[in-house]
């Protein structure tokens, strides 16, 4: 009874959250992104903005979205029943492979496999500390797209879906023209 209680209050805490705070958390608080924000700061001689394919792939959390919630619903189990320990294994190469891609991609993990930002970005619709462009002095400079870690146009879309709300492109603006509302 304890942990439906914990599992409900937990709930209302995300959904709060997430509706005051959008992918805010992603932006800030998440660890995932911090560790892939630190390794896609280490030279590589060819970092990659985008490649063909990439618009779809960012189709691949909805996908794992509802997976996990078939899985969660339905009870379905991927793990083996043995005793083997290769579902960890599997895991263990699978995060090893997305963390040494956050080289040379940033934040492949949250553009790609995240269903959890997936949730929180729609929040970002609502009037809760959005971003404001005045393109009455937005230069369209670019400058805001080239520090995205989600190569968004901040520009044309503020309040994308997608934008984790870190704030780079509010910093880089020469003209200022990004600010953020409550």
């Amino acid at each position: 009874m304890a942990a439906n209680i914990s599992a409900i209050v937990l709930a209302i805490i995300f959904v709060l959250m997430s509706v005051l705070g959008g992918r805010l958390f992603c932006g800030k608080i998440c660890p995932y992104g911090l560790l892939q924000d630190l390794l896609n700061k280490i030279p590589f001689p060819k970092k990659i903005r985008s490649f063909k394919g990439d618009i779809h792939l960012r189709h691949l959390k909805y996908i794992l979205l509802v997976l996990m919630l078939v899985v969660n619903l339905f009870g379905y189990s991927t793990a083996p029943t043995n005793e083997t320990n290769s579902f960890d294994a599997g895991k263990t190469i699978w995060w090893t492979v997305v963390t040494l891609i956050s080289i040379v991609i940033s934040r492949p993990a949250c553009k790609y496999l995240c269903p959890v930002g997936l949730l929180l970005g729609w929040s970002n619709l609502f009037p809760f500390g959005q971003y404001k462009v005045n393109q009455d002095s937005c230069t369209q400079c670019g400058a805001c797209l080239k520090v995205c870690p989600m190569d968004i146009k901040p520009y044309q879309s503020a309040n994308h879906f997608e934008c984790i709300q870190c704030g780079k492109c509010k910093k880089v603006c020469p003209s200022q023209a990004i600010t953020t509302r409550f």
